[in-house]
């Protein structure tokens, strides 16, 4: 590879990977102890903590503090930033002053996003933008991944949308995943038009064919972004049908070493025209991600841990 490609996972803290027990040292470890193993092992980490509520920036500069010299956060934006709606309680007090008396409501409870007024979502930028500012300041910094609800369907007024992002979070890399495929493929020309002409770097999305956005591998900016969900057709299947599985159940899979692999000619070929490349594993259950993210770095020819850490997940 003649750029720099950054390969980590989403969610140092994701539950399944806690209980799988074959990462960390220990099942019980302190949120300290964790983000420190998990940082001398990767270098870089989607944090997914931030799309139910923006961080409290406390948190914020103490995972700068925990983290070492050049190590990169990748944030995940708020869901009231990409069309979902959010839990009661994740609502920062300044925004639930801005609701109207009896806002409407999903059927499982959540403030349905139509309700939040205009101001409403100026002020959770301001606030999200707040809340990451000591990871910007301290130059570790990756991508803001505003992943889009799986109803935002294309249109001109999303467009105008996703390009005022970078002025709402002026400095940020922005990265964009679709999640609906009248964007991609279905008005493909014209998204990944608007994403070049904003700078937004398009996320290519690795899931089960057919169900998942296909694998576009173009560039919109000088990031290039690669997130892998995957290839569990059932679990995306049972989503799409209208069930709730959990978030186990619809990224259990374990990408093998010849999936990887084919991966690598497309990961080479958004080189030529990216400055940057981050690959980040979001098939959450067990272990997965690790291994998959430490088989891709072994690929790409980067190193990896000699000795075990725990049990024989890095021989």
């Amino acid at each position: 590879m003649t750029k720099p490609v950054r390969v980590g996972i989403c969610a140092w803290a994701d539950p399944a990977l806690i209980e799988g027990g074959t990462f960390y040292p220990k099942k019980s470890m302190s949120a300290e102890a964790r983000l420190r193993h998990y940082a001398s092992v990767f270098d870089v980490v989607e944090v997914n903590s931030s799309y139910y509520a923006i961080p409290d920036v406390r948190n914020t500069v103490r995972w700068v503090e925990r983290t070492p010299p050049g190590f990169v956060f990748h944030v995940k934006a708020y869901s009231l930033l990409t069309g979902h709606h959010p839990r009661t309680e994740t609502v920062p007090a300044d925004l639930a002053a801005l609701l109207p008396r009896n806002p409407a409501r999903t059927r499982r409870g959540e403030i349905d996003a139509t309700s939040f007024p205009p101001e409403a979502l100026d002020r959770a930028f301001g606030l999200f933008r707040d809340s990451i500012r000591p990871i910007a300041e301290a130059g570790k910094l990756g991508y803001v991944l505003f992943q889009l609800a799986p109803w935002v369907h294309f249109d001109t007024d999303r467009l105008d949308y996703l390009a005022s992002i970078p002025r709402r979070l002026p400095g940020c890399t922005i990265a964009v995943e679709f999640r609906h495929r009248s964007w991609l493929p279905e008005h493909a020309d014209e998204t990944l038009r608007a994403l070049s002409a904003a700078r937004l770097a398009h996320v290519i999305v690795d899931g089960p064919s057919g169900h998942a956005v296909p694998r576009i591998t173009t560039t919109t900016a000088s990031t290039a972004v690669f997130r892998l969900h995957g290839r569990n057709a059932q679990g995306w299947l049972r989503q799409l049908q209208g069930a709730e599985p959990s978030v186990r159940e619809k990224y259990d899979y374990l990408y093998t070493e010849a999936e990887l692999r084919e991966l690598l000619p497309e990961v080479e070929g958004v080189g030529l025209e990216a400055e940057e490349i981050f690959i980040s594993f979001n098939n959450n259950n067990r272990d997965y991600p690790v291994q998959n993210a430490l088989m891709m770095k072994r690929l790409l020819g980067q190193p990896t841990p000699v000795r075990p850490l725990t049990r024989d997940l890095f021989a």
